[in-house]
């Protein structure tokens, strides 16, 4: 299912979407709740009493899920918080997969014992994502509060000696600068099927001031340079690099990406978003306007976000972040993040990234 006749359909499924607003993507947040707790986490409640009082019930979520496939959602991702902490996953997860609705489970994986593996193994997801947190049970305890090493990378090549697909993914932030690179080089020698995250990190829901564990440009570009150098994937640098920025007259307006046009995020108290990343304003209500309702509210969202116009011609462009939460100075005010530009333009500079002038 995974070959690249199934990836080339799978994007063709979803340009069509997109071009047409059809939400095929859904992104459920099970709930808030996790066993960890990580420092730099966007939702990050560890007042799990509180936290269960707001989530939906299993009753909720099969509705939800129910009224979505009913607007042609045919993927969909399992989150949290940890969403294995729930004690209905198993039941919610096949109540989808028994509609044939294609699944990526987005985990931790402390909690993922050889049960799970044998529960994936009967019924296989599109993917299990599971987060890497440091490259030893030390990391771990600094960054989550937890240990948690030994158990989530048993659990990433049980899964992967089973046969399901599973990624591994770690996300660098002030807390993880020394360890990151290790985790990379850790992995490599384990034989994890590892991904390397493109560096973004979302800010905190309850507390968006918090700023204190992203990473500095300077910080991201050495890092990135030496995760290339570790995979051996630098690219000849051009001495000559095109000039940066555009300024066209106009922004253009509306999100690009999947967010609100084929993609609809459901928080853990039932709220739609246009995606995890772009939180704006209150979200809508999912059992008082039905999926269908919300999701015409949340088109009208994304459609009302502007493009920076540094971007619109700027042959950095398809260089830089796609997610719109990172590459913006804000989501309204039609001006990119100088941040994410001088960040691009170092990573070309370093040999990390290449223009393409064709």
């Amino acid at each position: 299912m995974q070959g690249p006749a199934y990836k080339m359909m799978r994007e063709r499924l979803v340009k069509a979407a997109k071009a047409k607003r059809v939400p095929v993507l859904g992104h459920y947040e099970l709930t808030a709740r996790c066993n960890l707790n990580c420092k730099m986490c966007y939702v990050h409640t560890q007042d799990h009493s509180a936290a269960m009082k707001k989530e939906l019930s299993t009753e909720q979520w099969k509705h939800i899920f129910d009224e979505a496939c009913a607007c042609e959602m045919q993927y969909a991702t399992l989150s949290g918080g940890e969403c294995l902490l729930r004690k209905d996953f198993r039941e919610l997860y096949l109540h989808l997969w028994n509609k044939n609705v294609l699944i990526t489970v987005m985990t931790n994986a402390t909690l993922l014992d050889a049960e799970y593996v044998e529960f994936f193994k009967t019924y296989p997801p599109e993917l299990v994502q599971i987060s890497l947190y440091g490259s030893c049970e030390e990391g771990y305890l600094s960054l989550t509060g937890h240990k948690g090493f030994q158990k989530a990378t048993t659990a990433v090549l049980a899964l992967q000696d089973a046969g399901i697909n599973v990624r591994a993914v770690a996300t660098p932030s002030r807390y993880m600068t020394d360890d990151y690179i290790e985790t990379v080089r850790v992995s490599k020698e384990m034989g994890i099927n590892f991904t390397m995250s493109d560096m973004n990190l979302t800010r905190n829901r309850e507390n968006p001031d918090q700023d204190d564990y992203f990473l500095t440009v300077d910080e991201i570009v050495d890092l990135m340079v030496r995760r290339s150098e570790l995979s051996k994937k630098l690219v000849p640098v051009d001495s000559t690099p095109e000039p940066w920025g555009c300024m066209c007259e106009e922004p253009a307006v509306g999100l690009t990406c999947n967010a609100g046009n084929c993609l609809a995020t459901v928080t853990f108290d039932g709220r739609m978003y246009p995606c995890s990343n772009a939180i704006i304003g209150d979200g809508y209500s999912v059992l008082e306007l039905g999926y269908a309702g919300a999701w015409e509210k949340t088109k009208a969202v994304a459609d009302a976000v502007k493009y920076g116009i540094e971007c619109v011609g700027c042959p950095y462009d398809k260089l830089c972040s796609k997610c719109p939460t990172f590459r913006l100075k804000d989501l309204h005010s039609g001006h990119c993040n100088p941040d994410m530009c001088e960040r691009t333009r170092k990573l070309v500079a370093a040999g990390v990234k290449k223009l393409n002038k064709e």
